[in-house]
């Protein structure tokens, strides 16, 4: 590293410290402040990539990153009982550095990924480079894009004045790039051309110049740009021998495997990275169908994979992979491919470019584990939050009954209405979280939907009458039974409704509204509240995530998992000062 680079992450971390020390001190959770140091973490990854460090070493780093800080919070805010918040507080930063650990991962993993991109790039021009003749690549404008040194040889300029001039241009500074009119519209309307021309030569006199024009199409078959090959004036004998002694040399040149196939898909060519990456000799499989070869060594059929079929209806292939295990190594493989067309366009073959990715998939893997710890330390932050409340009153009750402030005679009605009360509010907590982090599977029965709604009225009228908001409903008389397990479909519309009647005002309306469309069963719960403010919607099935003053956080968050478990989908669109409008889509059998 860098000293210039060494002195701005000093500066980072010190700022860093400093935030950690202000939520410390302040409890205050501001989410958007942690945004610039994400950012900066993920950038120090990328910059790591780029030093040639290995993943290993970015996960040592961030490691003895966490505990550099959580040595100097466990130096400097030392826990007591008396600072019980203090616990909560280092439980939060706890998931917000991991996930500070997480974006110096994915930063290192875009430099990995740019890494294999520029490689890619310059694999293929390492190629065209090779290839004895000269070969230029235009976009859909006509615009030079790339010209190999053969191409821009013959222009008698440089490739930086080469690079972004017109087909029009080139013509005047290469009599080769002469060609009959409307040739360009027919390779922008994807058919290929094939051009022979004479010219003259003071040294050789009368020269044939043969030269291709091959549309380029993308993944939808559109055309974007257009290939040209100017094959040197020598005999068909002496050009094949050429490009066979150039093409054998790059192929074993490339940091890819590269497989081309015949139009039965036998393998003709198979380079020496092919080799490595399979643990298979070129003898072993040349002159062999892929086909026969994924069956021999894989013990599966190839024929209905998404890769034979692009073959063999000729389309190419973009960021393919695979899975397999071959000879006991499991493998991760990304397969890019492009049909070999003759003169006519027709398929006559294909190309195919293989890199391992095994160990790039090793390392998302580890990103998601860190992911997974920064989840446990929310689920745990949470947890402490909320039940720190009903322990603290049953803490200090204890604490005035153990010196004696407490009159026998009054720890009966205590009990029942202080102690009893809160333990139950933490024993509720619990249920909720772990219904939320290990939900049971519901008990289905077909449910007459109309008697199932006239349950669910009955048990919010009550509530609907005592918060003077008026109860509307608007279904259809002909409902389709549902499977569903009533008690937890009762605890989702409960959940929504008290969460409608603590928004709407006094005087107001709550609707609920059932829709049928396709197969779909769609309960609206309707409210005339306030709204939810855009940055909240995001986080709203988030557990813990609650912007009530004496919320749990789990109500939507269950809600959501009973709802999965039942096949369905829990939506939400809300407008701010004009009300919300929750989504139970429940799916019946037609």
């Amino acid at each position: 590293m860098q000293e210039d680079e060494y002195l701005s992450y000093s500066q980072h971390v010190r700022e860093l410290i400093h935030f950690v020390n202000e939520v410390m001190a302040t409890g205050e959770r501001n989410e958007q402040s942690w945004i610039p140091f994400f950012e900066y973490g993920q950038e120090f990854g990328y910059l790591m990539g780029s030093r040639n460090m290995t993943l290993e070493m970015v996960l040592e780093l961030g490691t003895m990153f966490h505990e550099t800080i959580f040595t100097h919070i466990m130096r400097n805010y030392p826990l007591s009982h008396e600072e019980q918040e203090a616990f909560g507080r280092m439980l939060y930063l706890s998931a917000k550095i991991n996930t500070y650990m997480n974006r110096m991962v994915l930063g290192f993993h875009a430099w990995q990924e740019a890494k294999i991109n520029r490689m890619i790039v310059q694999e293929r021009n390492q190629i065209l480079e090779q290839l004895p003749f000269s070969v230029t690549i235009y976009d859909q404008e006509g615009r030079l894009q790339f010209a190999n040194d053969l191409a821009i040889k013959s222009t008698k300029l440089t490739r930086e004045e080469v690079i972004g001039m017109t087909r029009a241009e080139l013509r005047v500074r290469d009599s080769r790039s002469q060609e009959p009119d409307g040739t360009w519209r027919k390779v922008m309307a994807g058919e290929p051309v094939k051009l022979r021309t004479e010219m003259t030569s003071e040294e050789d006199g009368l020269l044939l110049i043969e030269k291709e024009m091959i549309p380029l199409l993308d993944e939808a078959g559109a055309v974007t740009g257009s290939m040209t090959i100017v094959y040197p004036a020598v005999s068909e004998k002496e050009r094949l021998y050429n490009l066979h002694k150039q093409f054998s040399f790059v192929l074993n040149s490339m940091n890819s495997g590269l497989l081309i196939l015949n139009q039965d898909f036998s393998l003709t060519a198979y380079n020496k990275k092919a080799e490595e990456i399979f643990g298979l000799s070129a003898e072993q499989v040349l002159g062999t169908s892929v086909l026969e070869l994924y069956q021999r060594y894989t013990e599966k059929d190839m024929s209905h994979s998404k890769l034979y079929s692009a073959m063999k209806r000729g389309l190419p292939i973009r960021s393919l992979e695979y899975s397999i295990t071959l000879n006991g190594r499991g493998l991760t493989i990304r397969i890019d491919g492009n049909p070999i067309k003759n003169a006519h366009g027709v398929p006559v073959g294909y190309i195919l470019i293989i890199d391992d990715q095994t160990e790039l998939l090793a390392m998302r893997e580890a990103m998601m584990r860190n992911e997974k710890f920064a989840l446990i330390g929310q689920f745990a932050a949470g947890i402490a939050h909320e039940i720190r409340n009903p322990l603290t009153t049953v803490f200090g009750f204890l604490q005035l009954f153990a010196s004696r402030s407490v009159q026998p005679d009054n720890f009966h009605d205590l009990t029942v209405k202080l102690l009893i009360p809160e333990l139950d509010r933490a024993n509720t907590i619990l249920s909720d979280f772990l219904m939320v982090s290990r939900p049971q599977a519901p008990q289905r029965q077909l449910v007459d939907t109309q008697t199932f709604l006239i349950d669910v009225l009955r048990l919010v009228e009550s509530e609907s009458n005592l918060r003077g908001v008026m109860l509307e409903v608007d279904a259809p008389s002909d409902l389709p039974s549902l499977h569903l397990d009533v008690q937890q479909m009762k605890q989702v519309f409960l959940n929504l409704c008290k969460n409608a009647f603590d928004v709407t005002p006094p005087g107001g309306k709550l609707v609920l509204r059932v829709k049928v469309e396709a197969s779909i069963v769609n309960f609206e719960v309707i409210d005339e509240g306030p709204g939810i403010l855009a940055e909240d919607l995001s986080h709203i099935f988030e557990p813990f995530y609650t912007t009530k003053e004496h919320g749990t956080g789990l109500g939507l968050p269950i809600s959501h998992r009973i709802i999965e478990g039942h096949g369905g989908m829990l939506t939400v669109r809300s407008t701010e000062g004009v009300g919300t409008i929750f989504v139970i889509g429940i799916p019946f059998a037609q």
